[in-house]
């Protein structure tokens, strides 16, 4: 089943990698259902949202010079490189946020969705137009960080691969952020 059908995801960290990985898995059998993988060697910071067979559906790549985290999401192709065609939108984090806060920003330049979080960071809501679409939580004792993502059913597919890819993007820069404070 394609991932842009799924409305349930439980994330967990790999073990041990080379480059960040985390697995997509179904909460219910936790079978895996696709990867999310840092791609090596690449001046900018690259992600790449894969199938359990290796097609790219959807590339996040870091903007190399911004004041904030913002990242750049794509349709995936057979290339695994980003190209303007495939563009789908920005995802920018708040300045002075007390709270972790979150927005997409279409190409059009509109607002999509917003995601704000707790002060720990543990949990998030997902919302668009003033309703929540989408929830995530951050399973507080375990020994790799585990997310579970739940997403409304009559959100269309696109949608929800973009907030799974936001999700992502989200830890990824959640674990950046916890490894310069450790030094």
């Amino acid at each position: 089943m394609n991932l842009a059908k799924r409305r349930e995801f439980l994330m967990r960290e790999r073990w041990f990698s080379l480059w960040d990985k985390v697995e997509v898995m179904d909460p219910v059998t936790q079978g895996v259902v696709g990867h999310f993988q840092r791609k090596l060697l690449t001046l900018r910071t690259q992600y790449r949202l894969q199938d359990p067979l290796g097609d790219i559906e959807l590339i996040v790549q870091q903007k190399l010079l911004a004041w904030r985290p913002t990242y750049k999401f794509f349709r995936g192709n057979p290339s695994g490189e980003p190209d303007e065609v495939g563009f789908l939108g920005i995802l920018r984090r708040g300045f002075f946020a007390f709270y972790p806060h979150y927005w997409f920003e279409a190409a059009d330049g509109s607002r999509r969705f917003e995601v704000n979080g707790d002060f720990f960071g543990l949990s998030y809501d997902i919302v668009e137009n003033g309703r929540s679409i989408g929830s995530v939580s951050k399973k507080f004792w375990a020994i790799r960080d585990t997310y579970g993502l739940r997403i409304e059913p009559a959100i269309p597919d696109q949608t929800a691969l973009l907030l799974l890819g936001a999700v992502m993007v989200i830890h990824a820069i959640q674990e950046k952020r916890g490894r310069r404070s450790r030094g």
